[in-house]
């Protein structure tokens, strides 16, 4: 007998309330399980969307529009939620859920916990605490400050889709705005470097100053007319320094998995999953941020870290634990397809759109289309017969719905999509 035939009693567990926990109860009532389910969410209230928490901190969106469900539309839903309830430790063994409010067995679980953004390689000090950005609570204190007029003056240590986005909060609240950033180019691993440039003209356009290819070496807490009587003296890695009023940084993100013991399910920089979302351990699934399925365009498991791809990938857990509940095996019709990774940001008027590989090899090359407003790059892979597109960059010099970027983005999108699909067949 395995352990969920003798734990089919127990709930089915959800770790995290976000889109991918979420997701899965959509999932597991959509497939016809009517059982209990638990959900464990480490926040107090209704779940929000990430993306939209910069919108919050730089006033363009209400604290309510952040939140996409509402509470009648999640009671509907039937889960028995534990609020502010962080879980301990996932004891794989036991078939329980360890936290604070107590151990809550299980029969089948998703793991859908998300990601937290990460200062590693910023300069500690006594008295500083760096803003991020991912929380509500993070949006709120960023906002509180962007608010205090004490506050002139900012820094955002990154160059990531997190870190723009931080920085555009500053912009519209009015701040002098300077991005540090180790490697040449904004965008990280997400443009190349003539996409990567044009945007970059924009947000210079704006006043932002850019500090790229160094970092913030050293941090001094002084004395000044900033918030609280404080301010913070940053000396970069080229002997510039320069003071600030408050500090951003987002350096990546991590996985929220500190709740996994080491060796219970396999794992790389996630925990790696089948087409159905099932780890290593046949009654634990994973989606969203912390897991590893499968990429179109390489063939591999990576994270996929966009909120559509976390909602499929929580519906298809919570359907195939639907279908094992039910005693059916479950068919490709409730399967992962695989995901391209996808990305798109404005700052202010400055549009970036791109999807799939920024990697070049051999095999592949870039042809470049300019015009006096916009430039789109496409990564030509070379194949026997022809050519096939894996990746794409369009940087514009305008954010307006339905306009020429946004069509071309989603015109190239889905060929990516069908290219990698019919390789795969």
């Amino acid at each position: 007998m395995t352990n969920a035939e003798t734990a089919v009693q127990a709930p089915v567990a959800v770790i995290g309330y976000g889109t991918a926990g979420v997701n899965a109860l959509i999932g597991l009532r959509n497939g016809g399980y009517t059982g209990p389910v638990d959900v464990f969410s480490n926040i107090e209230g209704l779940p929000y969307s990430p993306i939209l928490t910069s919108y919050y901190a730089g006033g363009e969106k209400t604290r309510e529009q952040c939140f996409p469900w509402t509470a009648e539309e999640l009671a509907e839903l039937g889960a028995n939620v534990h609020e502010a309830c962080p879980v301990t430790k996932l004891d794989t063994k036991a078939h329980l859920v360890c936290t604070p409010q107590g151990e809550f067995p299980y029969s089948k679980c998703v793991i859908a916990s998300g990601s937290h953004p990460v200062p590693v390689g910023f300069p500690k000090a006594e008295g500083f605490e760096p803003m991020g950005l991912r929380t509500m609570d993070d949006a709120q204190r960023l906002k509180d400050v962007l608010e205090d007029e004490r506050c002139r003056k900012v820094l955002m240590s990154g160059a990531s889709m997190v870190a723009l986005k931080t920085l555009e909060s500053c912009l519209n609240c009015g701040k002098q705005a300077t991005l540090v950033g180790m490697n040449p180019h904004v965008l990280d691993f997400n443009a190349l470097p003539e996409a990567a440039e044009r945007f970059e003209r924009g947000l210079r356009s704006y006043g932002v100053e850019l500090r790229l290819g160094m970092t913030a070496k050293e941090l001094e807490v002084v004395e000044g007319p900033g918030i609280d009587g404080k301010q913070y003296r940053i000396t970069f890695s080229n002997g510039d320094s320069d003071t600030f009023d408050a500090i951003a940084v987002a350096h990546g993100m991590r996985s929220n998995l500190e709740f996994l013991e080491e060796g219970a399910l396999e794992m790389d920089r996630a925990i790696l999953v089948d087409e159905h979302m099932r780890s290593s351990d046949p009654d634990v699934y994973a989606a969203g941020d912390v897991a590893q399925a499968l990429e179109l365009i390489s063939g591999e498991k990576r994270i996929v870290g966009i909120w559509k791809n976390a909602a499929v990938q929580g519906q298809c857990a919570g359907a195939a634990i639907a279908a094992e509940m039910s005693g059916r095996v479950p068919g490709g019709d409730i399967a992962f397809k695989g995901a391209i990774p996808t990305n798109t940001i404005c700052v202010k008027d400055t549009l970036f759109i791109s999807a799939g590989t920024m990697q070049l090899t051999d095999d592949r090359y870039v042809e470049t289309r300019e015009t006096d407003d916009m430039i789109v790059m496409y990564i030509w892979q070379r194949e026997e017969g022809g050519r096939r597109l894996v990746g794409f960059n369009i940087a514009c010099d305008y954010d307006e719905a339905g306009s020429v970027a946004y069509d071309t983005g989603a015109m190239l999108s889905l060929q990516i999509e069908r290219g990698c699909r019919e390789a795969v067949r």
